[in-house]
């Protein structure tokens, strides 16, 4: 009811209405599924993706709207995924306030690991980790593990982490953050994973990521490419705001 009431005072508000319009425009949803679909993890991906367009989710609204770098319907997509997987196990680098870091926890049984340094802080008002730390304490319970490292994700051993089976990296941006994002966590990793890239609507990060797919030789079984621009540029409409954020591309790896 409360939606319905702002939409019919902006809908009187035609400078307002006309700026809305001209951004749904410029903003456009394209979602591209290849590969193999029979995969049991790329089963396990369409059916979180089909869940969160559909907004079937046990998340709260506490989740749903935490400030955070992550789109609404990723948050549904990322719970359900963690829900379907068998043993998830998850590692994500790149955490800032723990919207994605809420969602997998959330009424999941999830062995979890983040990484973060806190070196970027998108806001003023807070202390990045201190509300990352106070977010993620409400979601833990006996079901799920979570383990913190805060530092440089280039200065850990991976071969020291083992066998995660979801990976979800959302650290820097640069071509050679993604390149490094695949070459130095893969030992990490399982010999079959799930990947999942954000901000997939940039070049660079498509670029970089692929690259280093190609240098490790690794062999691309499934592709949900979901973008939110269709010019590299990035969308005006992010975090909670918004469904997707900056794109996000989930991918089913095998080595």
């Amino acid at each position: 009811m409360k939606s319905i009431q702002i939409k019919r005072r902006l809908q009187k508000k035609k400078n307002i209405l006309s700026i809305i319009n001209h951004i749904s425009e410029m903003d456009e949803l394209v979602v591209n599924i290849s590969g193999n679909k029979d995969h049991q993890y790329s089963k396990k991906i369409i059916r979180a993706f089909e869940e969160s367009i559909a907004c079937r989710t046990k998340l709260n609204k506490k989740v749903l709207e935490m400030q955070g770098l992550s789109g609404r319907k990723f948050r549904i997509l990322l719970n359900n995924l963690i829900d379907f997987i068998n043993n998830p196990k998850y590692l994500e680098i790149g955490s800032w306030l723990g919207s994605t870091a809420c969602s997998v926890l959330f009424k999941n049984k999830v062995d979890a690991t983040c990484i973060d340094n806190w070196s970027q802080n998108f806001t003023n008002k807070l202390i990045p980790k201190e509300k990352f730390e106070k977010n993620v304490s409400k979601f833990l319970n006996k079901a799920n593990k979570l383990t913190l490292l805060e530092t440089d994700f280039r200065d850990i051993n991976y071969h020291d982490l083992k066998n995660f089976n979801i990976y979800f990296y959302d650290g820097a941006h640069h071509y050679k953050d993604h390149y490094d994002s695949i070459r130095i966590v893969l030992p990490s990793l399982s010999d079959e994973f799930i990947m999942i890239i954000d901000d997939w609507n940039w070049k660079q990060v498509r670029e970089g990521t692929m690259a280093s797919v190609a240098n490790e030789k690794l062999d691309v079984i499934f592709s949900l490419d979901i973008r939110t621009t269709r010019d590299n540029s990035s969308a005006l409409t992010t975090g909670k705001s918004s469904d997707w954020h900056q794109g996000v591309c989930l991918f089913v790896i095998k080595k």
